[in-house]
């Protein structure tokens, strides 16, 4: 049977968290309570405000220059870090060209690695005050965004501008603005279009908070601003501002039995994590985006959630690992010393289009705030004793592992059936479909495209011409990669396929060829070779299509077999052969 975080009153929770717990309330005593940096502002927020209004946004911000502005001058700046899973959730999902290189570089968690935001306010010539992300000199990933310069060489990001109401100072702008990039503005849900206009957007979809820390708060009352339908999930009874919040405990009761939050919820498309990381610290990539967690697989299995942000600091980890009587030495030093870190050692992060207008100006102009007393010039989130306790005593699911948190979806080891489709699903979204844009960016592209143009031992076909012309009507025998360039799936496969085309160098008669699937093009070329996905592989012999084999990776005992029977003059086996 699957576990579906549902049990009964009579199966107990795990409460192995709980003796841990114990202790730490024993050594809490003589511990500092927390290093947090940012406190929300306590004003009470009234049902949905302006809730799901069409939101002003522009398209055209998406291409490089600079313009003048009648901003007179910067008043204050303010650099914010954003490390350990906060970090990691912004390169996955915020969807931006620093993003984009950032995993392409295939991005890890890494203790050593932090991002910057970094805030400024000025003054306009009308006497307006503004906020925005300061552009870097040595940010190089960001040069399609205009920018607007403030004077004495200091430039900020168009699209990420909003007016500070006169009831705000500069400094709780700068700070919301901050904690809005990722756990508000990289978790909304879906940005759908008004009347088909492009500048006119307003955001929907359901979401999903973890925690009843300050900031886990902040977070659903903000979401819940702009229009998301927002639960938010504690064990403490937390108190939010937005009373269209969906407050609740991880184990809901369900008749005679409980539930937990997830199941009782339903379909959702983003959960927020604020007191832990599901995604285990594994690589960050487009191809990989669950870390290696079967609990995020689940949830997108389950429930359709497609973003998993966790916003846990690198110091909350280090309490996490380290525990109550070693973790705060460790991370109040860890904090102490990113306060002085060059800024020029950090990744410049600037927030995807549309976070000006539609997202922060929103949340300022309902008040919704996270106030920051902290006026150093680096500033960083920190680590809290609330937060600690809340992940320890939560609750476990005792009918999975035991180790995951009451409420997640949870599978039993012999739910073989269900641990297939997973797969199945991890495949189809390895594939990239023929015609479609793919995941790489321009430079990588460039790349790409320089080295199979070298390639001496594959030969490069472009579209039904070059198909008919090399292979066809030559009647030749070959092994044809059908791969796109923006493919990430393809990128990882073209030196291995190199390598084994170097490695045969025409034995047999045998020609290895790529076949380039992009666009118009190649989408008629994938017609013709029988693929609608890629990576593929189509052998033919003799100029005739011989049979296909779909891999995600080499080598492969599949496309190996596949080849061998090819030469040596046997049927294909369509066993071979998936469905592409």
């Amino acid at each position: 049977m699957v576990g579906s975080s549902a049990i009964s009153n009579s199966t107990p929770r795990s409460i192995g968290g709980v003796w841990y717990a114990l202790l730490f309330i024993a050594a809490a005593v003589s511990l500092p309570s927390s290093v947090q940096t940012f406190q929300p502002i306590s004003t009470t927020c009234s049902s949905p405000l302006r809730q799901r209004q069409p939101l002003k946004t522009s398209s055209s911000s998406l291409h490089s220059s600079t313009t003048t502005s009648s901003l007179s001058a910067v008043s204050q700046r303010q650099a914010f870090i954003v490390d350990g899973g906060e970090l990691q959730s912004f390169l996955l999902h915020n969807n931006g060209p620093s993003s984009a290189a950032a995993l392409a570089a295939g991005g890890r968690r890494n203790s050593q690695q932090a991002g910057c935001l970094t805030m400024v306010t000025g003054t306009t010539e009308e006497g307006s005050r503004v906020v925005a992300v300061q552009k870097t000199e040595d940010d190089d990933n960001n040069q399609e965004y205009d920018t607007v310069s403030l004077g004495n060489n200091v430039q900020v990001y168009k699209h990420t501008m909003a007016t500070i109401p006169n009831k705000v100072s500069d400094g709780d702008a700068m700070s919301t603005a901050a904690a809005a990039v990722v756990g508000i503005h990289c978790a909304i849900p879906k940005v759908e279009e008004v009347g088909g206009s492009d500048d006119e957007v307003f955001y929907s979809g359901k979401a999903v908070v973890m925690g009843g820390n300050d900031y886990a708060i902040f977070l659903a009352d903000g979401l819940a601003t702009l229009g998301i339908d927002t639960s938010l999930v504690s064990t403490g009874g937390a108190k939010t501002r937005n009373n269209q919040v969906k407050v609740m405990q991880p184990a809901v009761e369900s008749g005679d039995d409980e539930v937990g939050f997830a199941s009782a919820i339903g379909q959702f498309d983003s959960i927020i994590d604020t007191i832990a990381n599901e995604q285990k610290g594994m690589a960050i990539t487009n191809d990989n985006p669950y870390g290696g967690s079967t609990v995020l697989q689940l949830l997108k299995f389950r429930h359709q959630c497609d973003k998993y942000i966790s916003t846990l600091t690198e110091s909350q980890q280090m309490i996490k690992k380290d525990g109550v009587l070693f973790g705060p030495g460790k991370a109040n030093g860890y904090v102490k010393s990113m306060e002085s870190i060059s800024i020029k050692k950090c990744k410049p992060l600037v927030p995807s289009v549309g976070y000006g207008p539609s997202t922060l100006q929103l949340l300022l102009d309902n008040n919704v705030l996270f106030s920051s007393k902290n006026t150093k010039p680096t500033t960083v989130r920190g680590w809290a004793m609330k937060d600690f306790w809340e992940e320890t005593s939560w609750p476990r699911d005792s009918s999975g592992n035991g180790g995951v948190r009451f409420g997640l979806p949870v599978m039993e080891d012999e739910d073989l059936d269900e641990q297939f489709r997973i797969e199945q699903l991890q495949l189809q979204e390895r594939r990239t479909r023929v015609g479609s844009e793919g995941g790489m960016d321009d430079k990588e592209v460039s790349v790409q495209a320089a080295i199979d143009e070298k390639n001496p031992y594959v030969t490069q076909i472009a579209g039904v011409e070059g198909l008919a012309e090399n292979i066809v009507s030559k009647q030749k025998s070959s092994v044809v990669f059908v791969a796109m360039r923006s493919c990430r799936a393809c990128k990882g496969i073209n030196p291995i396929f190199t390598k084994i085309a170097r490695e045969r160098d025409g034995a047999g008669g045998l020609i290895f060829a790529k076949a380039d699937a992009t666009g118009a093009a190649g989408k008629a070329l994938g017609k013709q070779l029988g693929v609608v996905a890629v990576p593929s592989f189509v052998l033919y012999r003799n100029g005739v299509r011989y049979g296909a084999v779909s891999v995600s990776k080499l080598p492969s005992d599949r496309l190996d077999k596949a080849i061998s029977d090819l030469v040596a003059g046997e049927e294909f086996d369509t066993s071979l052969e998936e469905e592409i």
